[in-house]
């Protein structure tokens, strides 16, 4: 059984096709939908702080946390989800931080194994894989 993903309306649920843009009015209620990422502005200003501040791990690790959310079936935001892993990636290079690397290439491998038709197999090991962090 294969995944489907699809994007809908914050307010009826309206299914954006696949030329739809998602981050603009809703055709069909007009309601304006959120910008990619706006979901998560004071997570973002705590990981600048953070980062600031000399605590890039933990900064990352909510970079990780934000990425697991933007990453889900249901809610996820695809374009949010890409900018986060560049920062990530580009933190985890600057200081080093190889666990948190290996992580974050873990979770890339399952994401893109779901996508090229992951089955419910693929997708319950994603789930306790992602608990297991």
């Amino acid at each position: 059984m294969n995944n489907v993903y699809t994007v809908q309306c914050i307010e009826c649920n309206y299914i954006f096709g696949d030329f739809e843009d998602e981050f603009g009015k809703c055709p069909e209620c007009g309601v304006q939908q959120p910008a990619s990422g706006s979901w998560a502005s004071k997570e973002l200003e705590q990981i600048e702080i953070l980062t600031a501040s000399g605590k890039v791990s933990e900064a990352v690790d909510l970079a990780m946390e934000l990425l697991y959310k933007s990453v889900d079936v249901e809610y996820g935001d695809w374009p949010f989800a890409h900018n986060l892993t560049n920062m990530i990636r580009e933190l985890c290079e600057k200081e080093n931080l190889t666990s948190q690397i290996s992580q974050l290439d873990a979770l890339w491998k399952l994401i893109e194994a779901n996508q090229m038709g992951g089955d419910r197999e693929r997708t319950v090991a994603y789930e306790k894989w992602r608990n297991s962090q």
